[in-house]
């Protein structure tokens, strides 16, 4: 018979209490959904603590990536190396937030599952850091006669790739859930019109969220299948939707529904309400599609600059500085310090990094709602 898991309370009011911080410096008040925290500690208990660990190889079968699957098996393999770890990610802060970014981004794990994850891929980036760093450490070793750099190379990689990797799959519930609430954000104003003219059209607010749910809204439709399938299993309407409240990351959403659980608890023309907001998103969103285009004027400056003068300019003096007259001739040319390791370090090694570093100027400057 299978082991019955019990319900760390403890950690899931700290995932509650991560979330009212969280909006309380939105700005979001709570007075619309306090009322629901009860059954929203139910509901994350049930739906992310309930699956405590990953103990047998069914356990892995729930997961819908295949990377996930592989991960799951390896912490199988070496569970003893990286259970320790996995309670050692327990104790730290981003622990707190990993359950309810889980359940705002919809993910199939528990926390615990999700950190059992994160260790195995922390243990497979340290073991490809020191496969590099060996790789690395000999080449430096035999080059500069300093062996000390050979044992010491592989273990620095191997901490700073296990680190990164632990940092990489921690953040991502964060990531999906804000790129969820984006993607939410971009189809509201849409979806908001349609509720409108529903409710308009005489027709219930259950059945205007079953035609935004069933309608080809993206992400959006699936957020409201959710509160649907909430709403079907039981839960009162206004607590579905006060639940829908808290776990996204859209603030145009949660204006939304706000007011929606307001009109349906004080009465009010839904309709109406639903066009303007409708209108303020739409509005919002050209502002900041504005704003990024301003700020795309400047950028291209800077990427002719980086991206064309810079490198240009390099190759000129370097071809200088490397000619029969720059090499043996005057000693202006001398002072070029643009010898041949010198270019193929800044082709191969300084200018990606600058086209990555603007990649993410660019991507950080993207209108998100």
């Amino acid at each position: 018979m299978a082991e019955e898991f019990k319900i760390d309370q403890i950690e899931v009011d700290k995932i509650v209490e991560t979330m009212k911080k969280k909006y309380r410096e939105e700005g979001t008040q709570f007075d619309e959904v306090s009322g629901s925290l009860k059954e929203l500690r139910g509901i994350i208990a049930e739906d992310t603590y309930s699956r405590s660990d990953i103990d047998t190889r069914e356990d892995l079968e729930a997961f819908s990536s295949g990377l996930a699957q592989q991960l799951g098996g390896l912490y199988l393999k070496a569970k003893s190396i990286l259970k320790p770890m996995q309670e050692m990610l327990k104790k730290l802060p981003f622990s707190d937030e990993i359950g309810y970014y889980l359940y705002s981004a919809d993910m199939p794990y528990s926390a615990n599952q999700y950190l059992a994850l994160t260790s195995a891929a922390g243990l497979v980036g340290a073991l490809l850091g020191f496969i590099v760093g060996l790789f690395i450490g000999a080449m430096m070793a035999v080059a500069t006669g300093q062996i000390i750099l050979a044992p010491l190379l592989p273990i620095a990689f191997a901490i700073v790739a296990g680190g990164a990797a632990v940092a990489v799959v921690a953040y991502i519930p964060k990531q999906k859930a804000n790129s969820r609430g984006a993607a939410c954000s971009i189809e509201l104003p849409f979806a908001l019109r349609h509720m409108a003219t529903e409710l308009k059209a005489g027709i219930g607010l259950y059945k205007a969220i079953q035609a935004l749910a069933s309608a080809d809204y993206g992400l959006l439709s699936e957020e409201f299948a959710r509160t649907i399938n909430e709403i079907e299993e039981g839960t009162d309407t206004s607590v579905a939707l006060k639940h829908m409240a808290l776990r996204t990351q859209s603030r145009p959403l949660k204006t939304a529904l706000t007011h929606i659980i307001r009109a349906m608890r004080i009465g009010g023309n839904l309709s109406n309400i639903m066009n303007e907001i409708a209108d303020e998103v739409s509005d919002d969103l050209k502002n900041r599609i504005n704003t990024f285009a301003q700020q795309m004027n400047f950028f291209a400056v800077i990427f002719i600059f980086i991206g064309i003068v810079l490198p240009v300019a390099i190759m000129i003096l370097g071809a200088i500085r490397n000619s029969p007259l720059g090499a043996s001739g005057e000693s202006l040319f001398k002072a070029v310090p643009l010898t041949p390791e010198v270019m193929l370090l800044f082709y191969l090694v300084v200018m990606p990094i600058l086209f990555i570093l603007m990649n993410a100027m660019v991507y950080m400057a993207q209108p998100k709602m």
